[in-house]
């Protein structure tokens, strides 16, 4: 058995190694490294490695069953040694750059909804009331397709990581679509629910599925080759508003406007838990990178974090906000929670360990509604009602840029998988990407 070569996951830190077997065979052996900092010594890492320490990651334990195996031998540490080493300096890259203007997009005729970097961010898409979505170049700013065929609002678009050669959209019409990246033509549609899906999703490993939320209260899994609907879920008393799969894809977690978020076992068809604390509606749930935290935001203007070992109740329940908590999210490596409130504020905890609240970014002068962190960490990025954009410094909540520019609410924006682009939607009609 030979260690072949050594791939490298930046955000978050993580290693994969790969072997070829006596016979000829490969595999991959993973490990997260999310405890990297600049300050760590690589030695130490190679020797916990050596001697076992490290498990395999969630992912790669899904599709591999070498759990028990000898990863690296004593001889081959020094290339692992420089792959720690640069993964360090990856860390260490300057979180003050400057962002600057590079393209705009209007083609929209009407407010956008949400948008979505494919995993380089060479492409991005845009989803609208004018119902279209739109698959956009982000070195030129030009469309390269234009997705058609829904009778209503596209309100959710995502390419299926890590491949990116396929969309999928939900939309008013009660339907989800498949298309093609690469020619824009629909490959398939998926029908079921009675009311507007909100929110589509790819299965993380294999992409062969899907699974959609909607206001008809359910959530629906369907096989994406044949179209049909797998699985029902239908035990939330009201609209289902967002649904991820877990990092490993056999967990489910959906949120509802039923004050609840449910955890459902794919693999056996099952409720898990539903999630009991908010006296309102549900603004957002998310998983963190490792799945063993999960966040809930909610109109009631608090937020809860939730320990998947007990589920009974939350493990901390944030109640510094002033009004409704309108999205939360984690940081690459789990650690770290931002919440964003109607307050005008956003918020950053780290959840590892006790609770305590890190930064309070304040200077937006109407509510906050999205919030997520750059892949290094740390930079916190705020859209706001107030048409702006703003990044600011996590460990001391201070404003490091104001992106100003658009003339209407700033609903969303997000970071390509480098942080080195920035895309952002406005109820203007435009999406601007900056660099």
């Amino acid at each position: 058995m030979s260690l072949r070569k050594i791939f490298l996951r930046y955000y978050p830190p993580g290693i994969a190694l790969n072997y070829q077997r006596n016979n000829g065979e490969e595999y991959m052996h993973h490990i997260d490294l999310l405890d990297l900092t600049k300050k760590t010594n690589p030695d130490e890492i190679v020797r916990k490695i050596l001697s076992g320490d490290y498990n395999e990651s969630q992912v790669a334990a899904t599709t591999s069953n070498n759990n028990n195996i000898d990863i690296i031998s004593p001889s081959e540490d020094r290339g692992l040694k420089k792959a720690i080493a640069k993964l360090q300096r990856k860390l260490q890259e300057p979180t003050k750059k400057k962002f600057y203007i590079h393209t705009r997009s209007d083609a929209h005729i009407l407010p956008l909804t949400n948008v979505a970097f494919d995993r380089i961010g060479e492409r991005c898409l845009t989803g609208s009331y004018d119902r279209t979505c739109r698959i956009i170049n982000t070195q030129t700013g030009c469309e390269e397709h234009v997705l058609r065929e829904h009778n209503n609002v596209v309100f959710s678009v995502a390419f299926n990581l890590p491949k990116c050669d396929r969309v999928v959209t939900g939309s008013f019409d009660g339907t989800a679509k498949i298309w093609s990246a690469s020619s824009g033509r629909c490959r398939s549609t998926y029908v079921g629910h009675t009311a507007e899906v909100v929110a589509a999703v790819f299965h993380p490993i294999n992409n062969k599925t899907i699974c959609t939320a909607s206001m008809d209260s359910t959530a629906r899994i369907f096989d994406v080759e044949t179209t049909q609907e797998l699985q029902n879920l239908t035990y939330h008393g009201a609209e289902v508003i967002t649904t991820h799969f877990s990092r490993d894809g056999n967990l489910l977690l959906t949120g509802s406007f039923d004050r609840t978020a449910a955890i459902w076992d794919i693999r056996s068809k099952s409720l898990i838990a539903q999630l009991r604390g908010h006296t309102a509606e549900l603004s957002n749930c998310v998983w963190n990178f490792p799945c063993d935290l999960l966040a809930t935001g909610s109109l009631d203007s608090t937020a809860c974090v939730w320990d998947m070992r007990q589920l009974d109740k939350a493990l901390y329940h944030i109640r510094d906000h002033t009004d409704e908590v309108l999205d939360v999210a984690f940081d690459s490596t789990g650690k770290r929670l931002a919440t964003a409130s109607n307050d005008c504020t956003a918020r950053v905890w780290d959840v590892k360990g006790d609770l305590t609240m890190l930064s309070v970014m304040v200077g937006h002068t109407d509510e906050v509604s999205k919030v997520c962190f750059s892949p290094p960490g740390g930079i916190l990025m705020t859209a706001s009602a107030d048409a702006t954009a703003r990044l600011w410094l996590v460990e001391s909540g201070l404003c490091s840029q104001v992106l100003a520019g658009h003339e209407g609410e700033v609903f969303s924006c997000t970071f390509n998988y480098s942080g080195d682009i920035i895309l952002t939607a406005s109820k203007d009609n435009t999406c601007r990407l900056w660099r």
